[in-house]
C-alpha cells in the first residue's frame, strides 16, 4: 500500500453515515521508519480509555504536544502513519511536509478520483500514557459527508506492535506486548486469516431458513454496521426476500449504495448472534479499487458486542461476550438517511419510499434541527438517532427546509 517512495497511497475508507472502513496489514508488511515507543510497555500493559460513537472507538490524541485529536481507532487503517483531516487546528500545528511526496487517498463508493494528501515525518503522537515517536501523519481535506466527531484514523501502528484489547464494558483500551498478552478464561480465539495485506476471519452465516453458508469477511473495526456481505449466487450468500434499497455507506470516492435486510444468524469463533442487520452493496461496490473484500466485512456493529483482543502477532482474535451481546440489532426506523454537510449542519440526504418520514412529508435537503428536545449537530446526531430505533414510539422531529421551520411526528416502525 504505502512505499518508500511515497507514490501512491491507496487507503479504502468507507463510511456508514460517516465511519471508515475496510482492511488491516499484516504485520510482516512496511512500517514506518523509526517508529518507536515510550514508555517501553511491561507485561502489565498501558491502559487508555476511549469513547463509543457510532460504533466506533475514539481515542484523544495529541500530535506534537497540540491537540487533542478526537481519532478513530480502525484495523482498516493500513499504513502505520496516523491519518489527520486537515483544518485550522492542524494548521497551528506548523507540520513539516515533504516537498516530493505525491499523495492520493482513494476508496470505496462513487466515482471519485481521490483526495490530494501530504506527508509530515518526524512527529510525536500522544494517546493516554502511551508516546509515538517518529510517527508520520498523511493529511488531507476530509471527504463530504464525513462525521465531525472524529479529525482522523490510527490503526496499524498500534495493532501491529502490540496485542490490543478491546474492552467495551469499561472504555478501556490496553496495549500489551504480544508475547506477554493471555486470554481471560472463557475466552474464544479466533484465526486471522492475512490476505494481500489484510485481516479476514471466517465466520458462517444464515440468510434464511437454509442451512449455514461460509464466508471470509475482512475485520474492519472502523465499519460502523454490523456485517456487509457481497451477494454471491456461487458462495450461496444471497439478498434476503424481504430487504430495502439504500444508501449503505459512504466512502473517500463518494456514495455505496446497496440493500438493507436482516439475516437469521451469525456465527464467529463458536458464538452465534441471531436476526443480524446486515447490508449488501451493489456488485460494483464489492472490490474497490480491485481490492477483493472476499464475502465482505465483519464491523464494529458485531465486534462491540464483545470485549475483543486483536493479535495480530498471534495471527489470532480473542473474543468474549460483552453485555451488549444479547441485545437485539436494529436498525433506523424514521426512513431519514441523512449526514453531516459543510458548516457542520445535518441535512436529509435520502427519504425511503413508504417509511414514517415520507409519510410525513420530510424531504431530501432538509436540515434536522432537534430530535425530541435535543438539538441536532455534528456532535449530538450519532447518539441521538439511536431514539429513531425505537420500535412503536412516536418521535417529535424539527427541521427547517428554506429557512421554514417544521416540525414532524414520527411513529416509528421496522422498515428490515
Amino acid at each position: 500500500m504505502r512505499h518508500a517512495a511515497l507514490a501512491v497511497l491507496l487507503v479504502v475508507l468507507s463510511l456508514l453515515l460517516g465511519s471508515p472502513h475496510d482492511a488491516a496489514l499484516h504485520p510482516g508488511g512496511a512500517s514506518s521508519p523509526g517508529l518507536r515507543f515510550e514508555p517501553v510497555v511491561d507485561a502489565e500493559g498501558i491502559s487508555i480509555p476511549f469513547q463509543s460513537i457510532n460504533h466506533h472507538i475514539i481515542l484523544s490524541m495529541t500530535v506534537n504536544g497540540g491537540g487533542p485529536f478526537q481519532i478513530i481507532l480502525d484495523t482498516g487503517m493500513p499504513t502505520e502513519d496516523v491519518m489527520l483531516y486537515d483544518s485550522e487546528r492542524v494548521k497551528v500545528l506548523n507540520l513539516s511536509y515533504l516537498d516530493n511526496a505525491q499523495v492520493r487517498i482513494s476508496g470505496a463508493g462513487g466515482k471519485g478520483k481521490g483526495i490530494s494528501a501530504r506527508i509530515a515525518p518526524g512527529i510525536t503522537l500522544g494517546i493516554g500514557g502511551l508516546r509515538i515517536l517518529g510517527e508520520r501523519a498523511t493529511v488531507l481535506t476530509m471527504p463530504p459527508g464525513f462525521a465531525g466527531y472524529h479529525e482522523g484514523v490510527i490503526g496499524a501502528a498500534l495493532f501491529r506492535h502490540f496485542a490490543v484489547s478491546i474492552d467495551n464494558d469499561r472504555g478501556i483500551l490496553t496495549l500489551r506486548k504480544p508475547e506477554a498478552y493471555r486470554p481471560p478464561e472463557g475466552a474464544k480465539s479466533v484465526p486471522l486469516i492475512f490476505e494481500h495485506g489484510r485481516a479476514f476471519v471466517d465466520a458462517n452465516v444464515r440468510i434464511g431458513s437454509d442451512g449455514a453458508v461460509p464466508a471470509r469477511l475482512v475485520v474492519d473495526l472502523g465499519a460502523s454496521h454490523p456485517v456487509s456481505l457481497n451477494e454471491s449466487k456461487q458462495g450461496g450468500i444471497r439478498v434476503p426476500g424481504h430487504s430495502i434499497a439504500s444508501g449503505i455507506g459512504r466512502g473517500v470516492s463518494g456514495e455505496i449504495l446497496g440493500r438493507v435486510g436482516r439475516i437469521r444468524g451469525l456465527e464467529i469463533g463458536g458464538w452465534t448472534l441471531s436476526e443480524v442487520i446486515a447490508t449488501f452493496p451493489d456488485k460494483e461496490f464489492h472490490s474497490p479499487h480491485g481490492m477483493d473484500s472476499r464475502d465482505g466485512n465483519l464491523g464494529n456493529g458485531v465486534l462491540s458486542r464483545f470485549n475483543v483482543t486483536f493479535d495480530y502477532e498471534g495471527n489470532r482474535m480473542i473474543l468474549e461476550p460483552a453485555r451488549g451481546f444479547s441485545e437485539p440489532f436494529e436498525w433506523d426506523m424514521s426512513g431519514i438517511q441523512a449526514e453531516p454537510t459543510a458548516g457542520g449542519a445535518i441535512r436529509v440526504r435520502r427519504v425511503l419510499a413508504g417509511s414514517p418520514a415520507a409519510k410525513a412529508d420530510i424531504q431530501e435537503g432538509d436540515r434536522i434541527v432537534k430530535i425530541g428536545e435535543k438539538e441536532v449537530n455534528e456532535a449530538t446526531f450519532f447518539s441521538l438517532k439511536e431514539r429513531l430505533k425505537q420500535n412503536g414510539e412516536t418521535v417529535v422531529v424539527e427541521l427547517e427546509r428554506d429557512d421554514k421551520p417544521i416540525v414532524a411526528s414520527l411513529k416509528l416502525r421496522r422498515l428490515v
